[in-house]
């Protein structure tokens, strides 16, 4: 079988193929390091090199905020950087060093201001959102020309509104506004499908659609599974149906605690879920029990055992897994529980590909 056929029979069929697929994430300073200290090769396909089966293609993320691809620096020194979005947030980066943003204050903590300020503008397509389209066309074309599983990418509306409206106005307006959540998340969802179906006129059906999407701290969700179910579940259903229209799958990201979601999440229609956190208590066995192995799964290799560089702690953490998903004809794709940080040596990394290669087929 050809990697696209493994992965289709994997996320589309729910079937376990002759062996396992094999995907990775890595946080932007990771690649700068092992080309500074580990002798990775410069400007290299990370996909060839490590031999992925999925290939993401970076110019299909478009924008979605209000303002499109709007950045502001307003505040720098030689550490962090304060930077103002397209919705008006302000958030704090550390400079060489790759994660969340630190939530410094956001314009966009109304009702009435969404509806005066922003709406508006999320109405109708807007080609600026799509970047450098002719990039992107170039980018598909050879993609697709390739044996990968090529996936258009982007964030949705849990991940939107924390990006518009921090983690504070988002959760106290579920719960003391809800109307507005409920037109917000409308709005962006008809945005994203106009945006997408344009693309997908315009430069072709990859094989599958990557959503980020992260609904769950370390310890619990972000939200109940209640307040999952009523304010954000219909407007994923939405989604995932315009995609699965086209006859392609939906590999939805969600970092923390989720499996509290998880029942809504696959009748959302969630092909296949990443990253599965093992530091959050997550577990692709019990997942997959709970629902029956009607849906794929990507990670839950725990990156703190990979920290480590200590092989047999990394045996200890891998091999088991494996010989479980194997047992059980978990459909399953190898990736860590999030990125490879750059505490990961190369050589390290070279090794947890080693013991995938040679437990890899089912």
């Amino acid at each position: 079988m050809t990697r696209r056929e493994i992965i289709k029979a994997l996320i589309k069929e729910k079937k376990c193929p002759e062996r396992i697929g094999l995907c990775e994430h890595f946080w932007p300073d990771t690649i700068e390091y092992w080309e500074k200290n580990d002798d990775l090769p410069k400007n290299i396909d990370l996909y060839d090199y490590f031999d992925y089966d999925i290939r993401r293609l970076p110019e299909s993320w478009f924008s979605t905020d209000a303002i499109p691809f709007y950045e502001e620096v307003i505040e720098e020194d030689e550490e962090t950087k304060i930077v103002i979005n397209g919705w008006g947030a302000k958030m704090r980066y550390w400079k060489g060093k790759a994660g969340t943003p630190e939530h410094l204050s956001f314009d966009l903590d109304s009702f009435d201001k969404w509806k005066k300020k922003y709406r508006e503008r999320l109405l109708y397509l807007d080609l600026n959102r799509l970047g450098d389209i002719e990039k992107w066309k170039e980018s598909y074309k050879k993609a697709m020309q390739e044996d990968r599983f090529v996936t258009f990418n982007n964030m949705i509306v849990f991940e939107i509104m924390r990006r518009a409206l921090g983690d504070v106005i988002m959760l106290e307006s579920m719960y003391l506004d809800p109307e507005w959540i409920k037109d917000f998340c409308e709005v962006m969802i008809n945005n994203i499908i106009i945006h997408l179906e344009y693309v997908f006129n315009e430069i072709g059906l990859p094989d599958g659609i990557w959503f980020y999407e992260d609904m769950g701290y370390t310890n619990a969700p972000f939200i109940s599974p209640q307040f999952y179910k009523e304010q954000i579940f219909p407007h994923h259903k939405k989604l995932f149906d315009f995609v699965h229209s086209y006859n392609l799958p939906v590999i939805m990201h969600s970092c923390g605690k989720i499996r509290p979601y998880l029942p809504y999440i696959k009748e959302a229609g969630v092909d296949c879920l990443q990253v599965l956190e093992a530091k959050a208590g997550q577990n692709v066995v019990e997942f997959a029990e709970c629902v029956n192995n009607q849906m794929a799964f990507m990670g839950n290799l725990d990156i703190v055992a990979f920290e480590t560089n200590d092989y047999e702690k990394i045996n200890n953490e891998i091999l088991p897994k494996l010989d479980l998903i194997k047992k059980k004809r978990i459909p399953y794709i190898f990736h860590s529980d999030h990125s490879i940080p750059k505490t990961v040596r190369l050589k390290t990394y070279k090794y947890v590909l080693e013991l995938y290669h040679k437990n890899k087929y089912y």
